[in-house]
C-alpha cells in the first residue's frame, strides 16, 4: 500500500457517491482517521495549497487519481 503524504493525489470512493480527485493537502496533528483534501480548485492543481481542503476520512481515500 503506497503511502499518503501532503501532496499526494487520491481518489475519494465511497459507497454511493461519485468518484472525486483531490490532493492531500495536511492531516490534523490530533486525529490520525482524517486528512484535509483539496477536491476543487479550478483544476489549478499546481495551486492547490491555496484552497481550503476539505475533511476527510482517511479510509474513503485511494492513492492516485482512478
Amino acid at each position: 500500500m503506497q503511502l499518503m503524504t501532503e501532496g499526494t493525489k487520491v481518489t475519494y470512493v465511497h459507497k454511493g457517491t461519485a468518484k472525486e480527485h483531490g490532493i492531500i493537502k495536511s492531516f490534523p496533528q490530533d486525529d490520525p482517521y482524517h486528512a484535509f483534501v483539496v477536491y476543487n480548485c479550478a483544476g489549478n492543481w499546481d495551486d492547490y495549497q491555496s484552497y481550503t481542503g476539505q475533511r476527510t476520512e482517511i479510509g474513503h481515500l485511494k492513492p492516485g487519481w482512478l
